[in-house]
């Protein structure tokens, strides 16, 4: 049964539309061809052109008003050495570690502070750790022991982060830089 004998309103758009159904439910549809009618119908909007609209015009001067609108497709390259935000690169030559810290796509050290345990726990997180995680979480506890005494730490290895038990952002984000991550 089709549900456009239901609608209360019969226009010549609406016969149009019906007789292209009609032509897609007709035996002029192949079934074997997915979605393909065995000839192309007339475009159906093509008589009732009303004369207050004007044809489509191809502007090719004025298309960077319309580039700009659209978002960046990828993130711009960052500055080479450091900027005046603290941002630095990363070196060159990274040390020889069985391990690798890689950056985020907006080219940051992924060092997190959140909350855990009902919000009453503050822990630093560090994520996207590669290679030895192990060697990665004692290295990282054995510099923050030595600066600040005692330290607990978790490591997830499926997830690859280290949680370090304290507000630690600033103190990992420079022993990471010195490191040459």
């Amino acid at each position: 049964m089709s549900l456009l004998r239901f609608l209360p309103l019969r226009t010549d758009r609406f016969d149009k539309i019906s007789n292209l159904c009609a032509l897609y439910s007709s035996k002029s549809f192949d079934s074997g061809k997915f979605y393909r009618a065995k000839f192309i119908p007339e475009d159906i909007w093509a008589e009732n052109k009303d004369s207050k609209y004007t044809g489509v015009e191809e502007v090719k001067d004025c298309w960077h008003f319309v580039e700009r609108l659209f978002p960046k497709l990828r993130i711009p390259e960052p500055p080479k050495n450091y900027s005046s935000t603290g941002w630095k690169a990363p070196s060159e030559t990274v040390q020889n570690e069985p391990y690798f810290i890689e950056r985020s796509r907006n080219h940051m050290l992924p060092v997190y502070e959140s909350r855990v345990y009902k919000d009453r726990v503050l822990v630093t997180q560090v994520r996207k750790i590669q290679g030895d995680i192990w060697t990665f979480e004692q290295d990282l506890k054995n510099y923050l022991q030595e600066k600040l005494g005692e330290v607990e730490s978790h490591v997830n290895e499926m997830c690859c982060f280290v949680n370090v038990k304290g507000r630690h952002v600033d103190e990992i984000k420079e022993w990471l830089y010195s490191k040459g991550f």
